[in-house]
């Protein structure tokens, strides 16, 4: 069996166990005539838009602000919902087109929200979407280790991790993984102009894309490449026809991105201490951080311009002040690359089952109070609030938080210095 061959089945592999663990109830009625997990895996995806949107239009759901296309959704007819102009989220647009084309989906199918079989539609739709991004997401990083000549191991392994079968379905995360990796794709074999369109391009799945996209901007601006801007920024173009149908919706969009926003990042430690004040210190430490890393890349060590890309992706991922676990979607296939101690890797593989516990224990947070206390002899205050630094939840993210920034630290100074991995020029 050929190298891709087996990159195939362990993608496939991952994404029927994530398929497994996340599946609702009401699906697996339908499917097995039985639960197969008692307690599903959180679905972001599926709760936020089948649950809080779709269903929610027959309750009067807050999201709705088109009252007439609300009653058609409710009523199982044929519409198109236009985000930001029918309905108001905090997700880019490609990522609300498509929790769109889920709702038209099941009504034509003749299904209305909250029945078992518009479940099933909805939950299907985003796993076959998901599942197929992520297997592309793995041929397109083999393909980019070869070139790079990475070892056997690192070729074949590089998404065989807890937090990949945990979070590859659940917020469309494999969508921005497969143009992340795509762009490093491009990269590695000199083609800017297409590396910087797919980055482009992504940002409407998930807005973070745009700080790697900065990144070869600026050095283009400085003249270590060339893009040409054309492509580029009709990759952009998914967000023009909502900003001229629903300004304000999608301005509300990016101010929600900048105000205060500390999900699981180490931010929150500063935040719970002094308040509003803290983050927006953070945000400052940030932005100066990045432009840092900005003047940095100007001089690319020995690891090439896409060493320099996953160098700066991973310090701009762990720095950001919002860090949800499925983030490490994106964070543990670029860490694997560059570490190679049997120590580094062990740490790896223990930052991302740490990962792996967060969104399990995120909804038993009382719970894990209750028992702390008990057997540990601890005081805590029993309620759900696992943002809180008293709660085992962020004791367990911080504990992930502290060993991931290490590791990406490690990586970056193997990355972008000594030559790790070079380009094939052949």
């Amino acid at each position: 069996m050929g190298e891709k061959a087996v990159v195939f089945l362990i993608a496939l592999a991952i994404g029927l166990a994530s398929f497994i663990i996340h599946m609702p109830s009401e699906t697996s009625a339908i499917l097995f005539g039985r639960q197969l997990v008692q307690t599903p895996f959180y679905d972001d995806f599926y709760q936020s838009v089948y649950n809080e949107l779709y269903v929610s239009a027959c309750g009067g759901g807050g999201g709705w602000v088109n009252g007439d296309v609300m009653s058609l959704v409710c009523e199982g007819k044929q519409v198109f919902p236009i985000p930001y102009v029918d309905y108001k989220s905090n997700q880019p647009p490609l990522y609300l087109l498509f929790a769109s084309l889920s709702m038209y989906v099941s009504n034509a199918l003749g299904f209305k929200p909250g029945s078992p079989q518009a479940s099933l539609v909805f939950y299907l739709l985003q796993s076959f979407v998901e599942i197929m991004f992520l297997i592309a997401s793995a041929l397109i990083y083999y393909s980019f280790t070869r070139i790079t000549e990475a070892p056997v191991q690192k070729r074949l392994l590089s998404l065989f991790f807890p937090s990949l079968i945990a979070y590859s379905i659940y917020s469309l995360d494999t969508l921005t993984l497969f143009f992340l990796v795509s762009s490093l794709y491009y990269l590695a074999v000199n083609k800017t102009t297409y590396s910087a369109l797919l980055l482009a391009l992504g940002s409407s799945v998930n807005i973070f894309l745009l700080v790697p996209l900065a990144l070869l901007v600026y050095l283009d601006a400085r003249g270590r490449l060339q893009i040409n801007y054309t492509p580029v920024l009709l990759g952009l173009t998914p967000y023009i026809p909502f900003l001229l149908a629903s300004p304000g919706s999608l301005l509300d969009y990016l101010t929600y991105l900048v105000e205060d926003s500390s999900n699981n990042g180490l931010a929150i430690m500063l935040s719970s201490l002094t308040g509003r004040a803290g983050y927006g210190l953070w945000v400052g430490l940030y932005m100066a951080v990045i432009y840092t890393l900005l003047l940095l890349g100007e001089r690319p060590g020995g690891g090439g311009l896409h060493g320099v890309l996953i160098s700066f992706t991973l310090l701009a991922i762990v720095l950001n002040p919002s860090l949800p676990p499925q983030s490490l979607v994106l964070t543990t296939p670029l860490l694997y690359l560059p570490l190679t101690s049997l120590q580094d890797l062990t740490l790896l593989y223990a930052t991302d089952f740490l990962n792996t516990l967060v969104i399990p224990m995120w909804f038993k947070d009382s719970t894990l109070r209750y028992y702390a206390n008990m057997y540990l002899g601890l005081n805590l205050p029993v309620y759900d609030n696992p943002f809180s630094l008293d709660s085992p939840v962020q004791w367990v993210v911080q504990a992930r938080n502290i060993l991931l920034i290490t590791l990406v630290l490690k990586a970056v100074s193997r990355l972008s210095w000594p030559r790790v991995f070079k380009v094939n020029k052949r």
